[in-house]
């Protein structure tokens, strides 16, 4: 078994939660997935990166 962790860089929290409808901790799946993957976990994590120039 592989475990394989997607990061993924978002503009704002708005922005996640248009995507998920609302709760970006929710996990959003696709009907496909279910063909790829064993588990799929209920919450994401979400980290906050601050960057200065």
């Amino acid at each position: 078994m592989t475990h394989f962790l997607l990061i993924t860089v978002w503009d704002s929290m708005e922005a996640m939660e248009r995507l998920t409808g609302g709760d970006p901790w929710k996990a959003k799946y696709y009907p496909e997935d279910d063909y790829y993957l064993l588990e799929k976990e209920e919450h994401v994590q979400i980290y906050k990166i601050f960057h200065e120039l």
